[in-house]
């Protein structure tokens, strides 16, 4: 499970660690009220309880818990920041009684680095907003191991939450972020969406769970997104009564029942780019859904591949379909769809159509190369098993068309799709999981300060870690490091020669959009690599500096920190 650990304000500088902290809680809009006055309550030495450390801190605290077991149930109903000293695997806070084990009632709560278990939920958010729960094991809870009502704009990352009832649910929240989880082994649904909007639910891995990702009751504008849904005992994702969902690039295999299901009136939908191989049942289908797109799938190794069930004017398109024990396509009173570019390979019966009429080409006529040579014409789909001919020799097949049941491509093409265009269309491109400077032939001189400046990429990066490249025979390492547009900020900063104390671990996910500017503040500590330029070019994109203040109080334009982000 990619992880990453928790983080407590400190500083090396009072003045410099205040002032940055200030202006990170004004960029979060995170309600403290004088910054100055914040303090660090620690578990058990000011107080024998969390919840009495809770009920006497004041809004912009922290309360640090030591290593132990804690049998407490919590209500926080201000906006604090609740951590572990050294992370979840030390510091268990055990429900006392029947009751949510963290209870969060106010905006702006951090909790990050417990195991949480034997609650009714382990983390119950309550109509709150501006929260992150990040790295904690949320286990064995009798409800379910994270629980959103009525709550928006919240932030769930790299947690483990594992053998609840339900594993992340969301009731009526939206636009929040659920990302780098581990949800696994849970008896219900490993992710739940109930009534929920605007919401991205991605680069989690579900696992093992009854359902793997649901959406249910009018869930609309979701993004669900780079997760691998593996071995989950009925359906991997599964929509129902809910539309205008996008459903991209997860791997979503060897599940129990049917891999990606779109159910009950789940209309405007596109699923695409998803690999959804080796489920029991159907590959993708559509139960009574409409108007829906799915494209640039790979679907093998299922039952059947696609299968429409009353569904009508979808559009199925450059999807390669394979090696499906059944048919390759299905449809069951399923009329009015447009199927065209598809390749139907080796499935054992490659379409089979009942009571319905569709259209198997191109909405309009495609430009393509064939051969070395243009030709506009539709186009239909490639089926390994059409025998026809092609007399003009265009790469569409004339004599005959190929069958369905009644139905009839009447442009099957010759070869797969992938061989009409010149080059292939191509998917979006991977984000990219690293920002690196590298290190310089000649790091010296270089002393410890504050970097400014800017991030520009060329592609789509995301990250959570900054890693320090130190001069030879140093602790280098960053104190820490802010990295802020206009919209959000993140912060990453140093806890001491402990663990992985080489990289500093952001407290939410970085992402950086290709061509965008971002600001980058960094406080080095003891002797990092420092290139000598004033903008260095990577394999991703510039860094610039704007201003290096050395621990002498000089000032350079040409000095930037060799750093990674990842």
């Amino acid at each position: 499970m990619r992880r990453s650990e928790g983080i407590v304000m400190r500083g090396e500088i009072t003045k410099l660690s205040l002032s940055c902290t200030a202006f990170l809680f004004l960029c979060m809009l995170v309600c403290v009220v004088g910054t100055a006055s914040a303090a660090t309550i620690y578990v058990p030495d000011d107080y024998a309880r969390i919840q009495h450390a809770v009920d006497h801190a004041s809004a912009g605290d922290t309360i640090v818990v030591r290593d132990g077991v804690y049998f407490e149930n919590v209500k926080v109903d201000k906006p604090l920041t609740l951590t572990s000293e050294n992370g979840s695997a030390n510091c268990i806070v055990q429900a006392a009684w029947d009751g949510n084990v963290f209870h969060i009632a106010a905006d702006n709560v951090n909790i990050s680095g417990f195991t949480i278990k034997g609650g009714s939920y382990g983390i119950y958010l309550d109509h709150v907003k501006n929260c992150y729960i990040t790295n904690n094991n949320v286990s064995g809870n009798g409800d379910g191991g994270i629980y959103l009502s009525g709550s928006s704009n919240n932030v769930v990352s790299w947690n483990d939450v594992l053998g609840n009832e339900y594993g992340i649910y969301l009731y009526y929240s939206s636009n929040n972020s659920i990302s780098w989880n581990n949800v696994s082994e849970n008896w219900e649904d490993g992710i739940r969406l109930y009534g929920s909007d605007n919401n991205v639910v991605s680069w989690n891995d579900v696992l093992g769970n009854d359902a793997g990702i649901y959406l249910d009751a009018s869930s609309y504008n979701n993004v669900v997104s780079w997760n691998d849904v593996l071995g989950n005992g009925y359906k991997g994702i599964c929509l129902y009564f809910s539309g205008n969902n996008s459903i991209s690039w997860n791997n979503v295999s060897g599940n129990g029942f049917n891999g990606i299901c779109l159910e009950a009136l789940s209309n405007n939908n596109v699923v695409s780019w998803n690999n959804v191989s080796g489920n029991e049942y159907n590959g993708i289908c559509l139960y009574g859904s409409d108007n829906n797109v799915v494209s640039w799938n790979n679907v093998s190794g299922n039952d059947a591949g696609i299968y429409l069930h009353y569904s009508s004017n979808n559009s199925i398109s450059w999807n390669n379909v394979s090696e499906n024990w059944e048919d390759g396509i299905y449809l069951y009173y399923s009329s009015d769809n447009f199927i065209y570019l598809n390749n139907f390979i080796n499935n054992t019966g490659n379409a089979e159509s009942i009571g319905s009429r569709n259209v198997w080409n191109s909405p309009s006529p495609v430009t393509y190369t064939y051969k070395g040579r243009t030709y506009t014409s539709y186009m239909g789909n490639y089926w390994s098993d059409y025998t026809g001919s092609d007399v003009d020799g265009d790469g569409i097949g004339e004599t005959p068309p190929y069958s369905i049941n009644g139905d009839w491509d009447y442009y099957p093409l010759m070869q797969p799709w992938e061989n009409y265009f010149m080059p292939a269309p191509s998917p979006t491109p991977i984000p990219a999981k690293i920002f690196d400077t590298g290190r310089p032939e000649n790091p010296y001189p270089s002393i410890s300060g504050k970097f400014l400046g800017t991030i520009r990429t060329n592609k789509k990066i995301i990250a959570k870690k900054l890693h320090t490249y130190a001069c030879e025979g140093t602790g280098g390492h960053t104190e820490y490091a802010i990295i802020c547009n206009s919209t959000w900020c993140a912060y990453a900063e140093w806890d001491g020669y402990k663990g992985d104390w080489m990289n500093i671990s952001f407290n939410r996910t970085v992402v950086l959009m290709p061509h965008e500017t971002y600001n980058i503040t960094i406080v080095t500590g003891s002797y990092p690599q420092i290139h000598h330029t004033s903008a260095l070019q990577t394999e991703n994109g510039w860094i610039n500096c704007t201003e290096f203040t050395d621990a002498n109080g000089k000032k350079y334009d040409d000095w930037i920190p060799a750093i990674k982000l990842w």
